[in-house]
C-alpha cells in the first residue's frame, strides 16, 4: 500500500523544514517578550499600549512561522496569520473604532482578553521553538524530492469528486425544500440540512476535490492547459459554489481558495510575499467582505431579477465602512464571545477537558446517537444567546478557542493548550517534509481549513474528515491509475490526450 501511494521521485527545491537557527531563537524570544509585556500592561489597565505590543508580537510571530518552516504556504503560517486576525480585530475595534455588533454586551474588557491572547501567543511560540530545537530532519532544504504522482489521474479524480460534491449538494438542496429554504438565509438553510436524517458531506468532498486539483495543477505549472482544467473544475463545482455565494458562506469559499493555493505550491512553496500577493489578498478581502454584507440581498436578486435593492445597498455610504471592518463580522466574534463570558460568567468553570472529550462525538450523526452530548459551541449559545436558537439549529455567534481553553483550565491552561497545539503543528510540518505519500498530502491539505476556523470555534474532532479523505483519495488514485494502465495502448493515449 505504501509503495503504491509513494511512487518514484524526482528532484526539486521545495518543502518546509522545521529547524531552530540563532535568528529563529532570537525572534522567538522577541515574540514571547513582547507578548509578555502586552499581558503585563493589560494587567495594569494600559490596554491601548498593550494592544500595540500584542499587534507587534503577532506580526513577528507570523515571520517566526515563516522562518521556522521555510515558507508562507503551510499550515503553521496560516494558523498564525488567522490567529492574529481573529484575536486582535475585536480588541482594536473596541479601543480605536466603534466596537462590535450590538449582539455582544458592553463594557468591553479588552485588557482581560489581551492577557489571555498574550498567554496563547507565548504558548504557541514556545511550542514551535521546542519542536524546531529537536533533532534535525533527514532531508535538508534544497534536497527534497517530489513524488512523481500521475497528474492526469489526480486531475480526473478532482473532476469526479467535484461532480460528486455538486450532486450531493443538489440532493441536500432538494430534500430541505429547494429555493424557498435557500433564500431564507444561511441559518435557516444550514439548520434544515443539519436536521436531515442523513446529510451528504458535500463541503468536505469539495475540499478533497480541490486538494487533488491543486496537486495536479502544480505538476502542470508550465502548461497552459491548467487554466482550461481549472475552468472545467469550476463549472463542475458551480452548484455548490453558487449556493455558498447566495448564502454568503465566505469561510467555505476561503477554505477552498486556500487549499487550492497551498496544494498548487505544495512542492515549490512561496517563500516571499510580493506586491502581487498583497494585491491578490486585498482584492479577496474586499470581495469576501462585500459578499458577507450583501448575502441577504443576493438570493432575492438572482431569483427575481430585481437588482435595485442590492444596488441601493452597495451605494449606501455606510456600506463599505461596515463591510470592510473585520470586527463587524466573524473576526470580532472570538473577542465578543470571550467578553460576554467574562461579563456574565454563567458557565461553570473549570471543566478540566470535558468540552474537548465532548467534541470527539461531533462526527457521530444524531440519528445514530440521539442523546449525543451538546458541544460547547451550542451550550454557550443557549446560555448567553438563547434567542439565536430560534433562527435555526446551527445559528449562533460562533465561539472561541481561547474561551474553550479558559473554560476548561483557566488562565494558565490557555498557554498550555496552545503550547500543545504548537507541538502538534510542528510535528505536522516535520511529517510533511519526510512523507512522500499521496495519502499524507491529502490529509495535510484537507486539514488546512482547521488552521483558519480553529480560532473562532471549539476544537471538535478536526482529524476525522482529513483521515477519511486521505484514505479515500489515495485508494481512488491507486484504483484509477491501475484501470488506466490496464487499457489498450491506443485507448490510453486517447484518454491522456483528452485529459
Amino acid at each position: 500500500y505504501s509503495r503504491l501511494c509513494g511512487l518514484p521521485v524526482r528532484r526539486s527545491h521545495g518543502g518546509s523544514w522545521m529547524r531552530l537557527t540563532r535568528a529563529g531563537f532570537l525572534l522567538g524570544l522577541a515574540v514571547a517578550g513582547l507578548a509578555n509585556t502586552a499581558a503585563f500592561l493589560s494587567i495594569l489597565d494600559a490596554a491601548r499600549v498593550a494592544a500595540l505590543f500584542a499587534v507587534t508580537a503577532s506580526a513577528l510571530g507570523i515571520f517566526l512561522g515563516r522562518l521556522l518552516t521555510g515558507s508562507y504556504t503551510n499550515f503553521t503560517v496560516i494558523f498564525l496569520a488567522f490567529g492574529s486576525l481573529y484575536g486582535l480585530s475585536g480588541p482594536l475595534a473596541a479601543l480605536y473604532g466603534e466596537g462590535l455588533p450590538s449582539v455582544f454586551p458592553r463594557p468591553y474588557l479588552v485588557g482581560e482578553f489581551l492577557v489571555h491572547y498574550s498567554l496563547a501567543l507565548i504558548g504557541t511560540t514556545v511550542g514551535l521553538l521546542v519542536v524546531a530545537a529537536l533533532k534535525k530532519p533527514d532531508r535538508l532544504p534544497g534536497k527534497t524530492s517530489v513524488p512523481a504522482w500521475d497528474g492526469r489521474v489526480l486531475l480526473v479524480l478532482a473532476h469526479i469528486f467535484a461532480t460528486v460534491a455538486s450532486l450531493m449538494e443538489g440532493i441536500n438542496f432538494i430534500r430541505v425544500g429547494g429555493w424557498e429554504v435557500l433564500l431564507a438565509g444561511k441559518a435557516a438553510y444550514q439548520s434544515a440540512v443539519s436536521e436531515l436524517t442523513f446529510t451528504f458531506p458535500s463541503e468536505m468532498v469539495l475540499f478533497l476535490s480541490v486538494a487533488l486539483l491543486g496537486l495536479a495543477l502544480g505538476q502542470f505549472a508550465a502548461s497552459r492547459r491548467k487554466f482550461g482544467n481549472l475552468l472545467i473544475w469550476t463549472l463542475l463545482s458551480t452548484p455548490l459554489l453558487v449556493s455558498w455565494m447566495v448564502l454568503g458562506r465566505r469561510i467555505e469559499l476561503l477554505d477552498t481558495l486556500v487549499i487550492l493555493f497551498v496544494a498548487y505550491f505544495f512542492w515549490r512553496p512561496v517563500k516571499a510575499v510580493t506586491t502581487r500577493w498583497l494585491l491578490i489578498g486585498l482584492f479577496l478581502y474586499v470581495g469576501f467582505a462585500a459578499l458577507y454584507a450583501i448575502r441577504g440581498f443576493l438570493g432575492y436578486a438572482l431569483t427575481t431579477g430585481d437588482w435595485s435593492p442590492l444596488s441601493a445597498r452597495i451605494n449606501e455610504p455606510e456600506f463599505w465602512i461596515s463591510a470592510l471592518n473585520p470586527a463587524a463580522n466573524e473576526f470580532g466574534s472570538p473577542f465578543g464571545n470571550f467578553n460576554t463570558h467574562l461579563l456574565l460568567r454563567e458557565l461553570n468553570e473549570p471543566r478540566y477537558g470535558e468540552t474537548y472529550l465532548t467534541g470527539l462525538t461531533i462526527p457521530i450523526p444524531r440519528f445514530i446517537w440521539a442523546d449525543k452530548p451538546q458541544s460547547i459551541t451550542y451550550e454557550f449559545r443557549d446560555t448567553y444567546f438563547s434567542d439565536w436558537a430560534e433562527r435555526g439549529a446551527i445559528a449562533g455567534t460562533a465561539f472561541s478557542s481561547l474561551l474553550e481553553a479558559y473554560i476548561n483550565f483557566g488562565k494558565a491552561g490557555v498557554a498550555v493548550v496552545y503550547f500543545i497545539v504548537a507541538l502538534a503543528m510542528g510535528a505536522l510540518e516535520r511529517a510533511r517534509l519526510r512523507s512522500k505519500s499521496l495519502a499524507f498530502a491529502v490529509f495535510y491539505l484537507t486539514l488546512i481549513p482547521e488552521a483558519i476556523t480553529f480560532h473562532r470555534s471549539s476544537l471538535g474532532m478536526p482529524l476525522f474528515w482529513p483521515l477519511v479523505f486521505a484514505l479515500l483519495g489515495c485508494c481512488s488514485y491507486v484504483i484509477l491509475r491501475s484501470l488506466l494502465r490496464g487499457l489498450p495502448e491506443q485507448t490510453r493515449r486517447r484518454v491522456e490526450i483528452e485529459t
